[in-house]
């Protein structure tokens, strides 16, 4: 369906979430098909801060665009909030720029004790 939009030139700008849509692989053939069609390519990401990282590498991964939409809405949706189930959140510098980890995979590092109190038995 993404592809049919970027085909028929109905859309300027294609923002995906990889959690919502065809994960990071599907959201990557998508930014190359809306390179070689002119569309801008960013992805979109209004969820955790897991699905923050993914969109994040997909998009540097990609080459970017001319931003990359994430959430932060002080003072109810904070990194600390957004980023609940991480060791540590994901912050921005002044610019709104964020730093991409440089662990295996994502970079995701989960805080057990934080999930381990939201558990449900």
């Amino acid at each position: 369906m993404l592809g049919d939009l970027i085909e028929r030139r109905c859309v300027d700008v294609l923002q995906p979430d990889v959690t919502l849509t065809c994960g990071i692989t599907g959201a990557a053939r998508l930014s190359k098909s809306a390179a070689a069609a002119g569309v801008a390519f960013t992805p979109h990401t209004w969820g955790n801060g897991i699905g923050l990282l993914a969109n994040a590498h997909l998009f540097a991964g990609c080459g970017g665009g001319p931003w990359l939409e994430y959430p932060i809405d002080p003072p109810e949706w904070t990194p600390a909030r957004r980023d609940f189930m991480l060791a540590e959140p994901i912050k921005a510098d002044k610019k709104g720029c964020i730093t991409l980890p440089d662990t295996p995979g994502l970079g995701i590092v989960l805080d057990d004790a934080k999930l381990a109190s939201r558990r449900v038995t």
